[in-house]
């Protein structure tokens, strides 16, 4: 099955040029991070092992220039042999991964390198060869896959199973796989309608932005995923890869706070979505995942991502912080869920049927919420079936103790805009997106409503831009007398955590709020 002249390498500039949003580490948090934790503290993806899958070139060439100055002390596998020359394509993606100068992540230095139609078929996931599945042995613990490449086998049948035994492989090995999806107007199916992974896009928007067509698995799903601010989506698609490299890294880092499921590829893909940016889309036009503005449907999205940019811009700050606000497991039901903080993730194994809620409480208006909910689907060993578990995403406004549905037009000066319910039919992605939240207490909750037997892992990840107020300093999940020994010991201290409103030292007000969250 020679693929040769159906897989090719996105069509790429060039120039590598900053473009007019200013410099590729302001653009992508990274400068804003360094600010906020210091520049000796940022991630680099160090120790966290990348597979870089590139189309050859006219050459039979698809390595990287391994002699190139940003790919000094790096160790490039070459994992389907052949080719000694190097790849200009490969070259410009590698830089954008893992190069010294050119990515946000350049502390990575191992990379297994194949080449696609290898890859597709007896390299690695066997596509068109019975039941024989992807191996279990590559070289070190590989946590990330890049794909550059568009492509088809010209068959539905086979580009089915292509991503069937993909999306297998990410939850049988726990991958974050990055895929580019088409400069242009013309959509291609690989790998860009794939469950599992996470599909990119160019922020200016000049790419195949579309759903996945009938015939394919997940009719009606919104690609892309997320963007990034760069002209090519096979150097975004790198830079992707190099941002959830220091995302792992992070979780890694701080395992014993975060707990081991930080750099679980279901939640790494949460915190991408959470994180990013919903500046303007395209031009004049704003992010939106078309909630109704009014009558009875007010609030309420069946498709959670915006049409062109998908969840929106990269923001690895806004990730960063998502991660280490730690992880916050809920509860299931209203009255059991501790206050959560305004950022931070979670990890669910959940059954049909079952919910799992968070509570929040903030002092002042809230100018942005993002929240997503994301998991995989499941793929039978065989390739031959696959189910998609059903949530739903919503958030309720809690008075007096009583649940509050937010959407609608009852509730108009609760939320000035955006979407407090996500139901999508067909996505493994659930997303709210509220701007203008007032003060007051919340419940966010989701529901998984198929009937499919089995558990399923999901993740939620969140990112408030206003604090919200939680008395439970020791992190016990109830505010109680511990709590007020910590915020004596602590009084008068300037911007610590026993200052619960921020307003920069702990003294009565704090007291005040404290004894307001008590057991709670």
């Amino acid at each position: 099955m020679d693929l040769s002249r159906l897989i090719t390498s996105a069509a790429f500039a060039a120039a590598i040029a900053a473009g007019a949003r200013g410099s590729l580490q302001d653009d992508c948090g990274l400068t804003a991070l360094a600010d906020r934790i210091g520049a000796a503290n940022v991630p680099d993806g160090e120790d966290v092992i990348v597979g870089q899958v590139e189309s050859s070139d006219g050459s039979g060439n698809y390595m990287p220039d391994s002699n190139h100055a940003e790919f000094d002390g790096k160790f490039l596998i070459r994992k389907s042999g052949g080719s000694t020359g190097a790849s200009s394509h490969a070259t410009m993606v590698g830089r954008r991964i893992y190069g010294l100068d050119s990515s946000i992540a350049p502390g990575i230095w191992f990379i297994n390198c194949y080449e696609v139609n290898n890859w597709l078929q007896g390299g690695f996931l066997n596509v068109g060869m019975g039941s024989s599945t992807p191996p279990e042995s590559i070289v070190g613990a590989q946590k990330i896959w890049n794909h550059s490449w568009i492509g088809s086998f010209g068959s539905t049948a086979l580009d089915n199973e292509g991503m069937r035994r993909l999306d297998w492989t990410i939850s049988r090995d726990d991958t974050c796989v990055f895929v580019g999806i088409n400069n242009g107007s013309s959509a291609q199916p690989l790998l860009a309608n794939t469950f599992n992974a996470i599909a990119v896009g160019r922020s200016d928007g000049d790419h195949a932005a579309t759903t996945v067509p009938a015939g394919y698995d997940g009719e009606g799903r919104t690609r892309p995923d997320i963007v990034a601010p760069l002209s090519t989506t096979s150097e975004c698609t790198g830079i992707l890869s190099g941002a959830a490299a220091v995302l792992v890294q992070t979780a890694r880092d701080a395992a014993i706070g975060l707990d081991e499921a930080g750099d679980d590829s279901e939640v790494i893909k949460a915190v991408l979505l959470a994180s990013a940016s919903h500046d303007p889309a395209t031009g004049d036009d704003e992010w939106s995942n078309g909630a109704p503005t009014s009558g009875p449907d007010r609030g309420i999205a069946s498709t959670p991502l915006d049409p062109v940019v998908g969840a929106g811009h990269l923001d690895v700050n806004r990730g960063h912080a998502i991660l280490t606000g730690d992880r916050q497991p809920g509860g299931s039901a209203i009255a059991s869920p501790a206050d959560a903080t305004e950022t931070g993730w979670a990890l669910a194994s959940m059954a049909a049927g079952e919910t799992r809620a968070w509570r929040f409480r903030s002092l002042d208006d809230t100018e942005e919420v993002s929240v997503t909910a994301t998991w995989h689907r499941t793929v039978a060993s065989n390739f031959a079936s696959w189910t998609a578990a059903d949530f739903d995403l919503e958030l309720h406004r809690i008075e007096d103790g009583v649940v509050i549905d937010l959407t609608g037009e009852e509730v108009p000066s609760i939320f000035d805009s955006g979407n407090v319910r996500s139901d999508s039919a067909v996505d493994n992605i659930e997303h709210l997106f509220i701007e203008g939240l007032a003060a007051g207490q919340y419940l966010l909750r989701l529901t998984r409503n198929d009937a499919t037997a089995g558990t399923v892992d999901v993740a939620v990840a969140w990112y408030a831009s206003s604090p919200v107020i939680s008395g439970d300093l020791d992190a016990s999940g109830l505010v109680d007398v511990m709590d007020l020994l910590l915020l004596l010991t602590d009084w008068s201290c300037a911007d610590c955590a026993a200052d619960l409103n921020g307003d920069g030292t702990a003294n009565e007000v704090d007291l005040l709020l404290l004894l307001d969250r008590w057991g709670s």
